[in-house]
């Protein structure tokens, strides 16, 4: 790699890299809006009104412009940097928050929009007893091997 040879500089090339990644990030969130309908989120975002033939032209033309991210990092010598977050990390840490998000459903914490009457209680408690053993099993599925968090 000889630098003589680049018409960017450093910080230019560093810029490019940056706004490829940006770009390739907003094509993602894309990919997941065109899919959403696919979820079976219980609180969809979006109304599934984009056609098979539309959804797969939209792909088609994301992937394509991937790949022009790609001939461009390349013609600069840079290239995406390799993943370092473990997926299976990540997903433990969004069970860790779903567990953290039940717990503050106790009578406690309700208490601070209002008085909770007993049976209040009774019912905030059943359910978070309901959906605790679903987290915490989905806890110990997804805990990373070795029970390294990292």
């Amino acid at each position: 790699m000889q630098r003589s040879s680049f018409v960017l500089n450093a910080s230019q090339r560093q810029r490019l890299l940056i706004t490829c990644k940006h770009i390739d990030r907003l094509l993602a969130d894309v990919e997941q809006t065109l899919h959403a309908a696919a979820s079976r989120s219980v609180f969809p975002n979006y109304v599934s009104d984009i056609g098979p033939r539309e959804l797969e032209t939209i792909q088609d033309r994301v992937d394509r412009l991937r790949q022009q991210l790609l001939r461009v990092l390349a013609r600069q010598s840079l290239a995406p940097e390799q993943p370092h977050i473990s997926a299976t990390h990540s997903i433990h840490v969004n069970f860790t928050f779903v567990e953290i998000a039940i717990a503050e459903l106790a009578p406690r914490y309700m208490r601070s929009y209002g008085p909770v009457s007993k049976e209040g209680e009774a019912e905030l408690e059943s359910i978070i007893a309901e959906l605790q053993p679903v987290v915490a099993e989905l806890l110990r599925v997804s805990s990373p091997p070795g029970g390294d968090s990292a």
